[in-house]
C-alpha cells in the first residue's frame, strides 16, 4: 500500500524541468498549492495523463484521492481495479516519484525506489469537481518490500508509463517493475 511518496529529492533534473514548466504554465495559486517534496494523500500533484485529442500525454495536477461516502480512498488493487464497478470510467495516469514510503508494524519508515529515478507510480484518475482526482495502484510485494508490507505501487519506466496512459490494460500492468531498493 503506498500513503506518501516524495516527488522531487532536489537532484533529478528531470523533476526540476517539470517543476519549471509548471511554474511558467500553471496560474501561481495552483502551482503554489502542489507537493512537491512528500506528497500525501489530500495533496496535489503533478500527473501524466493521455488525451486523445491531442495524442499525447499532457501533464495535468491532480489531488490525490476519491472522496466516497464520507471517506478517502487513496489506493486500488490493480488486480481488480480495472474491472470493478467503483473505478469504472477513471482513465489510467502516471505520477512521477523519487521515492515512495512504507511503514512496518511498529510504525517505523521506510524509503523504496528503483535504480531509474524519476520513476512512475501507476494510478487510475478522475474528473472531479475542481480538476483530477487520482488513487494509486497496487500489486502484491515483492523484495524487499514483503518484509515490510504485502503490497506495494504499480512503478513503471518513463516509457511504461507513456505506455500505461496511453492502453490502460493489463498488459500495460503487466510492466510492473517489481523489484525494488530499499533505501536505509
Amino acid at each position: 500500500m503506498c500513503g506518501r511518496y516524495l516527488f522531487f529529492d532536489e537532484q533529478n533534473q528531470k523533476l526540476r524541468e517539470l517543476i519549471e514548466l509548471a511554474r511558467q504554465k500553471l496560474p501561481k495559486k495552483q502551482f503554489e498549492e502542489l507537493s512537491f517534496a512528500d506528497v500525501y494523500p489530500s495533496a496535489k500533484a503533478l500527473a501524466g495523463i493521455y488525451i486523445p485529442e491531442r495524442d499525447a500525454v499532457v501533464t495535468r495536477v491532480m489531488r490525490w484521492g476519491f472522496e466516497t461516502n464520507g471517506k478517502t480512498v487513496i489506493n486500488a488493487r490493480s488486480e481488480t481495479a480495472l474491472t470493478s464497478r467503483f473505478f469504472a470510467g477513471t482513465l489510467p495516469c502516471a505520477l512521477p516519484a523519487s521515492l515512495y514510503y512504507e511503514w512496518d508494524e511498529k510504525r517505523k519508515k521506510h524509503a523504496f525506489a528503483i535504480d531509474e529515478i524519476p520513476f512512475y507510480l501507476g494510478g487510475l484518475c478522475r474528473k472531479a469537481p475542481g480538476g483530477y482526482d487520482f488513487v494509486i495502484l497496487t500489486e502484491e510485494a515483492g523484495m524487499p518490500q514483503r518484509t515490510i508490507h504485502d503490497r506495494q505501487p504499480v512503478i513503471f519506466t518513463y516509457e511504461d508509463a507513456k505506455y500505461w496512459c496511453i492502453h490502460g490494460t493489463g498488459d500495460a500492468l503487466s510492466r510492473s517493475i517489481r523489484q525494488r531498493i530499499m533505501q536505509e
